[in-house]
């Protein structure tokens, strides 16, 4: 299927955008009567308050003149990029990470004749496919129109058919484009008949087949589907929401659990391979509380099944229940342990040992197992709810034992996948090499070419000090705006969820609270800016104002009562401050003493997303806008707000997330939008998608590095991205010699006697590369390393061993095409 067919069946790239405005609009106000309700948990961990204030907060930036974009919209968006992709502004976008941190994976499947080979589902980071049971992974997903996979399956009698159930199948989660299939182990994607066209944009909640009639079930938000040609056409067989599917492991029954808003809910059966059901029996939970839910069976115990209910009104545990009798009847085996807190719409999971059908695995918040048939459970995988190693991250969406292993488990939670080989008594990260976090925001330091952070969705506010490597974050929670001080890169300021501001002086290894003088309640990301030349001035906002610290978070003060959803201190004069909120910007000349409203815009535009003081111009202000509505989406100002300019010019209509100007050539603007990054050559008048290899994605920042000269992108889903300003050019001006490869000037250079130089290098090229050191003669005097083709960023340390003083010439070369820096030896 081509790149610009898939995107006619595109719909959502926003979080928590939804096929009817009206479902989510009634959730929203669901949940808000729930939490006013219950206001004790709004500060309790696991309640569910989080994910529901992200998806709230994404749907209020969603709204124009009070309505939801429409699916049309968002396929204009989409077809608009790749139709004009080939004109892409020439540069090359690389990964940065991190590569040794994961984001969210909702679903993992094992290819049942090699289980070497597993797939897993990230909730906006795509398909993951790993050959050697997961040590290392490579995605092939990255330009299909939404990288939301709620869950996957492998055909037992096809192996290398792999079906992909596109978008989160939970209540807020982000929809998809329907059901995808490869005949090729996932290398291609065609679409099936189960397309957006057919299921009104819903997600996948399960896939799940019987290998004995080659029959096929999918559970999503809208139907329980059918398939009996390998999964290329689909027939409803039950209507509403489904959120599981299982065969009994002798294929005489199968079981789809339903929790709908309407209708009966519960567990149902099917005795004719899928083609009617029946509710199953006596003694189920009562249908009107059931929400979320997840099914298992064993081997050891064909005629058993479980269930882990969650209430659909409290989002709690609802109970774990067990049939013995193929669902003829029920009984309670738990009801007082909550595993989900409150919020069971967004996560639960259940699994069962195939060798003993009393031994569960069961999650929510936590991980939890059994070995009494759910009777009682205990903790397990704890030890550091962000995960490590050892200890699994919390919030799970994924149970599976490995097909023909009895001790061997697999997890996926918002921290990427784990595996325990003894029946989930201990486990091991197999997260590595997952590029999947979901960035909110990014920090760049201004004297360092390395130093990055960034505050992410469930994984705090990680760190890159290394040429590749990203140490995890000690903040545990979910990251917001992070600001890396542009004097000293060890200063960084930073938050957490609703504007919990924090600081560290030893560059995000250890933070201390700086809340004192501000009041008031955050936003879900809170604005907040820090002067470039005076690093220890920071503004943030409140629902009681703006706020400002001259002392790096010793002491706020509250200097203005307007609120704000972005906030920027002018780099050329940090006098110069900016807030936005709404489509109103507010300008300080003074440092924040005294503000004002400054001139309307003068043409239509929706709610701003960001605003940007011009990195050259101290008169010069940029603000981008958050909509697929046919209004603005850039406008500048060059006279302090005095006048406006619309610089949408031939941008395609989108929501745009993100802003930066190239200090060296100001010219040079790119925007951040949920179809990644564009670029214009002539401020604003024109646009263009930017460089080459970047995803599909929702791009949610844009920082540029001046040290380096290079641009940031942080997105969500799909990590850091970076792109080398010097080698950008517009459209019909001249490409890159070598397309497709990095390599960054060696450093240290000079080499100082034997104490080597790293070279940070990667390619995009499909013929692979390698890197390599030459003599002035042209002699290779190491040993070629060789260079996959995935885009990652890595680094290697070259040491001369008893190479004499000289020059020397690091050269990266694919093909024809060769990218070459000097160093030079001293002894």
């Amino acid at each position: 299927m081509s790149r610009r067919a898939l995107a006619v069946l595109s719909i959502l790239l926003g979080v928590a955008s939804w096929a009817n405005a009206m479902t989510l609009e009634t959730w929203l106000a669901e949940k808000a009567a729930w939490y006013d309700a219950h206001p004790a948990l709004k500060t309790t961990p696991g309640s569910g308050w989080k994910p529901y204030n992200r998806a709230r907060w994404d749907y209020e930036r969603s709204l124009y003149a009070g309505a939801m974009p429409t699916p049309a919209q968002r396929w204009a968006a989409i077809e608009a990029r790749l139709a004009r992709q080939e004109e892409r502004a020439y540069g090359d976008w690389f990964c940065a990470g991190p590569a040794e941190l994961s984001g969210r994976i909702l679903d993992i499947a094992f290819d049942p004749t090699d289980t070497d080979i597993v797939y897993v589902g990230a909730a906006s980071g795509g398909l993951w496919k790993s050959s050697d049971r997961g040590a290392t992974w490579s995605t092939t997903t990255d330009q299909l129109a939404v990288l939301e996979v709620g869950a996957v399956e492998v055909l037992p009698w096809s192996h290398e058919t792999v079906l992909l159930g596109s978008g989160e199948g939970n209540g807020a989660g982000v929809w998809g484009l329907g059901l995808l299939r490869s005949t090729d182990g996932g290398a291609t994607w065609q679409q099936t008949s189960l397309n957006y066209a057919l299921t009104d944009g819903h997600g996948f909640n399960a896939i799940a087949t019987n290998p004995l009639t080659q029959v096929i079930l999918a559970a999503a938000r809208d139907a329980l589907w059918r398939s009996t040609d390998d999964g290329a056409t689909w027939t409803a067989v039950a209507q509403g929401l489904f959120y599981d599917v299982v065969w009994s492991p002798d294929a005489t029954r199968v079981y789809a659990v339903r929790g709908d808003a309407i209708g009966q809910n519960g567990v149902f059966v099917s005795t004719d391979d899928g083609l009617t059901f029946d509710y199953a029996g006596v003694g189920q939970a009562p249908g009107t509380q059931i929400g979320n839910s997840r099914l298992a069976v064993s081997a050891a115990a064909p005629d058993w099944v479980y269930v882990n209910y969650t209430n659909r009104g409290t989002s709690e545990t609802l109970g774990v229940y067990r049939s013995t009798d193929g669902g003829a009847t029920w009984e309670a085996r738990n009801t007082s342990l909550n595993m989900t807190g409150g919020q069971g719409w967004y996560n639960v999971t259940l699994a069962v040992d195939p060798d003993d059908a009393d031994r569960l695995v069961a999650g929510g918040v936590r991980l939890y197992r059994s070995v009494d048939g759910g009777a009682s459970f205990s903790i397990t995988g704890d030890g550091n709810i962000l995960g490590d190693e050892s200890a699994v991250h919390v919030d799970h969406h994924a149970a599976v034992y490995v097909p023909g292993a009895s001790d061997e488990l697999w997890v996926g939670s918002d921290g990427g996948v784990w595996r325990s080989l003894d029946d989930g008594l201990t486990w091991a990260s197999r997260r590595e090499g997952l590029v999947t976090y979901q960035f909110y925001d990014i920090g760049v330091a201004q004297t360092d070419p390395l130093v990055m952070m960034g505050g992410t969705q469930d994984n705090g506010v990680p760190g890159r000090t290394d040429p590749d490597s990203w140490f995890a974050s000690t903040l545990l929670a979910d990251g917001m705006v992070t600001c890396v001080s542009a004097l000293n890169a060890n200063h960084v300021y930073s938050e957490w969820q609703f504007g919990n501001h924090v600081r560290s002086y030893d560059g995000g290894q250890n933070w201390t609270t700086i809340m004192n003088g501000i009041y008031g309640s955050g936003a879900w990301v809170t604005p907040m800016a820090a002067s470039a030349q005076a690093p220890s001035t920071v503004f943030t906002s409140t629902s009681a104002g703006i706020f400002r610290t001259e002392s790096g978070g010793t002491v706020w003060t509250n200097v203005a009562p307007h609120t704000a959803t972005w906030i920027a201190v002018s780099p050329v004069d940090p006098q110069v401050v900016w807030t936005i909120a709404g489509n109103s910007p507010r300008l300080s000349t003074d440092g924040g003493d005294t503000w004002s409203l400054v001139s309307a815009f003068g043409f239509p535009t929706p709610g701003a997303s960001k605003i940007l003081p011009h990195p050259a111009e101290r008169e010069g202000v940029l603000v981008v806008f958050y909509s697929y509505a046919d209004v603005a989406h850039v406008a500048v100002s060059h006279d302090l707000g005095a006048s406006w300019e619309n610089a949408s010019g031939d941008l395609p209509l989108q929501p745009v997330r993100a802003v930066a100007v190239d200090p060296l050539r100001t010219e040079n603007w790119f925007i951040g939008t949920d179809t990644g990054v564009w670029h214009s050559a002539d401020a604003g008048a024109h646009w263009l998608p930017c460089g080459a290899g970047l995803p599909i994605v929702r791009v949610m920042d844009l920082e540029i590095n001046g040290y380096a000269h290079k641009l940031l992108a942080g997105t969500y889903g799909r990590g850091a991205w970076e792109l080398d300003l010097d080698a950008v050019t517009a459209a019909g001006g001249p490409e890159a010699v070598a397309p497709g490869l990095l390599l960054d000037a060696p450093f240290p250079n000079p080499v100082r006697g034997d104490d080597g130089a790293t070279f940070r290098f990667a390619s995009r090229r499909a013929e692979g590369a390698a890197l390599a050191v030459y003599d002035v003669r042209g002699r290779r005097v190491n040993a070629a390393t060789p260079v996959p083709g995935d885009g990652i960023i890595r680094t290697l340390r070259w040491t001369p061993g008893e190479l004499p003083s000289g020059v020397y010439f690091a050269v990266l070369q694919a093909g024809d095409a060769r990218v070459t820096r000097k160093l030079t030896l001293s002894r």
